[in-house]
This record gives structure tokens, C-alpha cells and sequence, in this order.
């Protein structure tokens, strides 16, 4: 993120991505595109997905 800044990208358009296993930040570029940048820890991912109710 601080490279990204400092190539006049802005840092954290959208809200950060925080989990137990995951974590995710984004950037935009000088150009105006939208990045994100993820990192997954498989080892902690649960093993039956969580269901949303409604």
C-alpha cells in the first residue's frame, strides 16, 4: 500500500477485508483503476462454508 501511495495511488477506497483467514486491501492507481490485493491463510480456512440467512 505505502508503494502504491507513493506512485500517487490512493490507499484503501473501499473498506479493508478482515477476516480469521483473510485479509484484503485495495488501491487506486494514478489512472483510476481499482485494485485489490488479497492474502488467504488455507490452513485456517473453515472447513463447511458459512451460510448467509436471510
Amino acid at each position: 500500500m505505502g508503494r502504491a501511495e507513493v506512485a500517487g495511488g490512493v490507499a484503501d477506497p473501499s473498506p479493508k477485508d478482515e477476516y480469521s483467514f483473510m485479509y484484503g486491501r485495495s488501491f487506486e492507481d494514478p489512472d483510476g483503476h481499482m485494485w485489490g490485493v488479497n492474502w488467504l491463510d488455507m490452513a485456517a480456512v473453515p472447513a463447511k462454508p458459512v451460510m448467509a440467512t436471510a
